[in-house]
C-alpha cells in the first residue's frame, strides 16, 4: 500500500520546506497538495498556480480540491495546466462529477453517492475525517465504504468495468494501515508532518 504525504497550508514557503523534506527523504513518489477555497469549507489555502512544483520533480502531484461549484473549473484547470497529475474534486461540491478521472467522497457520503461515475474513475479518494483541514481524529465508518468499492471493483474484474485505485485521506496512524490494507486501500494520504516522523 502506497503513502502519500499531504500538505494542507496557506504559506508558499512551508509548502516549499515540506516538499523539500520529503524529496529529501527519498521515500515516497507522490504527494498531494490540498486546495481550499473558503467556501467548500471555512479554511483557506493558496491557489494550485501559486505552487511550483518544478524544483520537486520528479515527484508526482495530485491536487485534492476542496473547493465550490463556483471555483472548480478555474481551480482544476489551474491544477492541470501547473503540473498536478492528478485532480481531484468532492464529488458532494459539484454538478458534474462525470467530468473528472478522480473523485473524493465526504466522510459521511454513502457509496452510493460515488457509484454512478465509478466506471470512469482512475481514484476515488475516502475521507475519514471533514474536508479542509488537518489534526482530526480518523473515522472508523470509512471502513464499510472500502470494503464496499473493493468489493465492487473485484466483481467487475472480469468485465473489466472498474480499474479505480482507493486512496483514504484523513487522521491517519500507523496502526491504520493494515487495517485499512486489509480492507482493499490501494493508498493512503497522510499528514506530512506525520508521515516524516515516520521515517
Amino acid at each position: 500500500m502506497q503513502i502519500i504525504p499531504a500538505i494542507l497550508t496557506s504559506d508558499p514557503l512551508e509548502l516549499d520546506s515540506l516538499l523539500r523534506q520529503v524529496g529529501d527523504s527519498k521515500k515516497y513518489s507522490r504527494v498531494q497538495i490540498d486546495f481550499v477555497d473558503g467556501e467548500y469549507a471555512a479554511n483557506r489555502t493558496f491557489k494550485p498556480m501559486e505552487a511550483d512544483l518544478i524544483p520537486y520533480l520528479p515527484l508526482k502531484f495530485d491536487a485534492h480540491l476542496m473547493v465550490t461549484e463556483n471555483n472548480i473549473v478555474e481551480w482544476s484547470l489551474m491544477a492541470e495546466k501547473f503540473g498536478f497529475e492528478r485532480v481531484i474534486a468532492q464529488v458532494e461540491a459539484i454538478s458534474h462529477p462525470e467530468e473528472f478521472t478522480a473523485l473524493a467522497l465526504d466522510v459521511h457520503s454513502p457509496v452510493r453517492t460515488i457509484e454512478p461515475y465509478l466506471k470512469r474513475l482512475k481514484l476515488v479518494v475516502v475521507m475519514a475525517v471533514e474536508p479542509g483541514f488537518g489534526g482530526q481524529e480518523f473515522s472508523d465508518e470509512v471502513i464499510k465504504k472500502i470494503k464496499r468499492l473493493s468489493s465492487l471493483r473485484d466483481q467487475s474484474k472480469s468485465k473489466s468495468k472498474y480499474k479505480y485505485e482507493i486512496c483514504v485521506d484523513g487522521g491517519i496512524e500507523q496502526e491504520h494501515l493494515p487495517i485499512l490494507q486489509q480492507a482493499g486501500a490501494d493508498s493512503v494520504a497522510v499528514g506530512v508532518k506525520r508521515v516524516l516522523e515516520w521515517i
